[in-house]
């Protein structure tokens, strides 16, 4: 019987810190991408110019689970006849130049011998040790091109051709962007590495900066990308029971994890499926769900809370503030709603977007109903975090909400008969154009669910929806729900009506305008807005 994997053993932030065999256990969520990328390697002849890969994904996503699961296969037996792996720290913050790269290679070589069979490659070890020592005392000139001989000369004498894995390749890459001397090193590593027989390049970065995306840099579609996107819901729920499997706490939490599917998936819409919010989350699970969907969202909040607090405290004094502003409007926010929030003018905003753009901080999308673009906070729990630490009484009540509505929503639940009457009389009036007396009809509906959300599958009120779509009522809906809070409670309902009420408006384009609008909003309300507006749809057929 295999032993169970304890919780202590899973890295949340430090994943190459985690011993072989729990690497390879626990990796079950990025699979077909991993062996993809495996075979693309392995099909590299001894002398070729390799291809090099470049991972893509947001923080937490994965990359630096899927570089140490690559160490870990190239390490197998027959692997390590062709190929050796390099593993490096996540944050190679020495690099300064080219020389250090070469060195910091040398140590990762050192490293990977010694994981591999200390006993057997001691004297290579040694060697590498002293080398790196004699190497550091040379002037800088001299040493960088040293140190990258000595590298292949080690590795060619064990006929074995080195994977370089690096993460946040973008540091190294501004590293070696400060100034006109470190701008040819780019040059000279490009050349270097579009050789016969050089090191293969795996490496893992948050976005796609301009050195790879800008035909005057050095490393110009150099790369191969891979995108690490979020989990797909079963992706999320595999690996929650993978995670039930192996670690055996408790033989009933996967029941309980399929019978808790409502809830699950709406912690997983907040989560934005993120695996490495996924295992906070089911070290959370362990100790079994609360009543309330809330106290579930607040203990994973205060689980994330000393990580991200130091990260976004890392930022410069005016990114915070950047931050803040795109965090606390939830929405995607125009440049021009920026600036009125920042008090930054657009000189100010210009390249410090860039630069949370280039680290992965936000993202962007076409603004709707303004020029040029809007911004919004890409890993979507950081947003929910920061709303629930930092908003006011009524933002705490949008999240709440919308928790709420979503486990509602997916779990199916049948609507109560007294809001179905009371639904059922407000068309009725409007078939007669008595709109007062459908306000308060409509009113009476609203109040059957006391600021708290209907326990319903929202049947009737998407067939309500529908009908007043169709009899030119959606901007009379709309603004009763807003008037009364519902654009808030009902934040997902609320925003797909105002998707189809675009739409409705201009027969050319406005299902492009309502896609805009929808891209705005945020992806924890638009999602399922998305649904119930296929749901709103069947009844308008």
């Amino acid at each position: 019987m295999e032993t169970p994997i304890s919780l202590s053993q899973i890295g949340l932030y430090n994943p190459q810190r985690q011993s072989a065999e729990v690497t390879e256990k626990l990796f079950v969520a990025r699979l077909k991408q991993f062996e993809l990328l495996l075979n693309k390697i392995l099909q590299e002849k001894e002398n070729s110019i390799p291809q090099h890969y470049l991972i893509i994904g947001q923080r937490g996503m994965g990359k630096t689970t899927m570089l140490k699961r690559m160490e870990v296969e190239l390490h197998k037996p027959e692997y390590r006849r062709r190929f050796i792996p390099l593993l490096f720290p996540e944050e190679q913050y020495n690099v300064k130049d080219l020389t250090v790269f070469w060195l910091n290679c040398l140590n990762a070589l050192a490293d990977s011998l010694e994981l591999e069979d200390k006993e057997k490659y001691g004297a290579n070890i040694s060697d590498i040790d002293k080398t790196i020592q004699e190497l550091s005392k040379k002037t800088l000139e001299i040493n960088s091109e040293e140190a990258y001989k000595y590298l292949m000369n080690i590795c060619r004498s064990l006929r074995r051709r080195p994977v370089l894995l690096i993460d946040n390749i973008g540091l190294v890459f501004s590293r070696l962007d400060d100034n006109k001397k470190n701008k040819q090193e780019q040059w000279v590593l490009r050349k270097i590495l579009s050789e016969n027989g050089v090191p293969i390049i795996v490496s893992a970065g948050s976005t796609v900066t301009d050195d790879v995306v800008n035909y005057e840099m050095p490393f110009y579609d150099f790369f191969q990308i891979q995108y690490l996107k979020k989990l797909s819901f079963e992706e999320f729920m595999e690996l929650l029971e993978n995670l039930a499997d192996r670690t055996q706490i408790n033989t009933d939490i996967t029941p309980l994890m399929r019978k808790e599917k409502p809830r699950l998936q709406t912690l997983y819409q907040f989560t934005g499926g993120n695996p490495r919010t996924a295992v906070m989350l089911f070290k959370l699970l362990v100790k079994g769900f609360s009543a309330d969907i809330n106290d579930d969202l607040d203990a994973l909040v205060d689980e994330v809370t000393p990580f991200y607090k130091a990260k976004f405290e890392e930022l410069p004094q005016q990114q915070q503030i950047i931050i803040d502003a795109i965090a606390m409007n939830w929405d995607a926010i125009p440049l021009k709603e920026l600036s009125m929030a920042t008090h930054f003018e657009n000189s100010q905003l210009s390249p410090q977007l860039k630069r949370l753009t280039d680290e992965g901080w936000i993202e962007t999308t076409p603004a709707y109903n303004a020029k040029g673009n809007a911004y919004f906070i890409s890993e979507r729990f950081f947003n929910t975090w920061f709303l629930i630490r930092r908003s006011n009484r009524r933002q705490k009540r949008g999240v709440r909400s919308l928790s709420e509505f979503m486990e509602c929503l997916y779990g199916q639940e049948r609507m109560t008969q007294e809001a179905d009457r009371f639904l059922h009389e407000t068309l009725f009036e409007l078939h007669n154009r008595n709109e007062g007396i459908a306000k308060e009809y409509l009113s009476n509906a609203l109040q059957t669910i006391e600021n708290e959300l209907p326990k319903s599958t929202f049947e009737s009120w998407c067939y309500f929806a529908a009908t007043c779509l169709q009899l030119n009522y959606d901007k009379w809906l709309l603004d009763i729900l807003e008037e009364k809070g519902y654009d808030i409670v009902l934040s997902p309902y609320y925003t797909a009506i105002q998707a189809l009420e675009i739409e409705k408006q201009d027969s050319k384009n406005g299902k492009a305008n309502a896609e805009i609008y929808l891209k705005n909003r945020a992806i924890e309300i638009s999602e399922p807005a998305r649904m119930i507006i296929e749901k709103i749809r069947k009844y308008m057929d």
